[in-house]
């Protein structure tokens, strides 16, 4: 079979971000099948790189077997403002237009929705050429317009795409859920159970076996600086977003400072429009046991958090883990085998499942710093005991040669 996968941010381990669509094309591709996945050439984690070559407005590149075709979108951005809506507009235009010109047919799309112009894109391009169209749902939109982006739910965008949810979701052969519950949540927009498969994110074994990548100096100096003080390393490696709620790593930071405890320092690696302000909030408390970098390529992470200690991923307080969760950067952590501080309010707790780690209620920086204190005064071999276990779940539920396997079942099915 010949699958397209649609989805405006894959990025493959080269770049910072989630892998999740290259990394089940790979598993594919091991079966015999062709993956063509089509993403922007702007990169929406680091906000400035460009992958097109020319002037042709996209460019073709096979990393390991898989088929990246990048698409020139404009205009570039650095914030959530119209120049992101616009971008992601320009997205669906260009892989409308590309699809239209190719004679070229795949056996199935699979559209991943993480904003709806990818799914009305996918649904188009399938109607057209007559293929099953699939619909992968990574954000419930409206709904995080409402939780998380400040939105009325009687806001005109709102509401416009919650019709365009429910059009793309009645017309789609099957539809995946990356969180628990999330067919719970379909069935109140009245789509039946069968058409739903649950398949939540998961992490690559072959790329977390590798911890041999060089670090980049400036990662690798702070690291062996916190080491050489005899320092326990914190990190949270991911997107620096509203959403992300670091600035509860911050104020913990402070917390920790104002103790008088000097045995933890924080690193955070990554990009996005929240990081200038979280610079500046720490400079401001005067804080010397936090540090900020660039973001790293998919295949360093796991040579990173093998020189880390503690891994740690804040949330907001909101209603989005009504459905549940199934966080990236979590899984990651757990696939290197360190002990997790994080914050949730979802009906589901991998961490608390796994024992594999201290949770702690969102945006409460005096819980996260008691937390993190909890576990700097553990023994080595407790931490690694924890992270241990946490190893063992996430190979066990969340490996991606078992979850591929189930995404091409979803890929078969549809074609029946």
């Amino acid at each position: 079979m010949h699958i397209w996968m649609l989805n405006h941010y894959a990025t493959p381990p080269d770049t910072p971000g989630s892998t999740r669509n290259y990394d089940f094309a790979t598993e594919l591709v091991k079966h015999g099948h062709r993956v063509s996945i089509l993403a922007s050439s702007f990169n929406h984690r680091t906000m400035r790189e460009e992958r097109v070559i020319g002037k042709q407005g996209y460019y073709m590149e096979k990393i390991n077997g898989v088929d990246f075709i990048w698409l020139k979108t404009s205009p570039r951005y650095s914030r959530n403002d119209w120049r992101r809506v616009l971008n992601m507009i320009s997205y669906a235009a260009r892989v409308i237009s590309l699809g239209q010109q190719t004679r070229e047919k795949p056996d199935a799309i699979l559209a991943t929705w993480p904003h709806p112009f990818v799914g009305l894109a996918g649904w188009f391009l399938a109607k057209s050429k007559h293929v099953p169209f699939i619909l992968q749902i990574h954000d419930l939109w409206p709904k995080n317009l409402v939780e998380i982006g400040g939105f009325s739910s009687r806001s005109p965008s709102v509401k416009l795409i919650g019709i365009l949810e429910k059009f793309l979701c009645d017309r789609a052969s099957r539809i995946i859920v990356l969180l628990p519950k999330g067919a719970e949540y379909l069935a109140t927009l009245g789509i039946p159970g069968h058409k739903i498969v649950y398949i939540p994110n998961g992490v690559s074994p072959e790329l977390f076996a590798n911890t041999s990548a060089r670090l980049p100096d400036e990662i690798s100096e702070l690291v062996f600086d916190v080491k050489s003080k005899d320092k326990l390393l914190i990190i949270y490696a991911g997107a620096h977003g509203i959403a992300n709620s670091l600035n509860t790593i911050v104020e913990a930071a402070g917390v920790i400072k104002a103790k008088g405890i000097d045995k933890a320092h924080f690193l955070l690696i990554g990009n996005g429009p929240e990081k200038s302000r979280l610079a500046d909030q720490a400079r401001a408390l005067d804080l010397d046991n936090i540090s900020f970098c660039s973001p790293v390529p998919k295949y360093i992470i796991p040579s990173l958090l093998n020189m880390t200690d503690i891994a740690v991923k804040p949330g907001r307080k909101s209603g989005l883990g009504d459905y549940g969760i199934s966080p990236n950067k979590l899984y990651d952590y757990m696939a290197c085998a360190k002990p997790i501080v994080w914050s949730t309010n979802s009906v589901n707790n991998p961490v608390a499942e796994a024992a594999c780690g201290l949770s702690f209620p969102p945006e409460d920086a005096e819980a996260m710093a008691q937390a993190i204190i909890t576990l700097c005064n553990m023994s080595r071999e407790e931490r690694r005991e924890m992270g241990q276990r946490g190893y063992d779940y996430v190979m066990k539920y969340h490996s991606v040669p078992v979850l591929a396997e189930k995404l091409l079942d979803v890929i078969n099915d549809s074609r029946h």
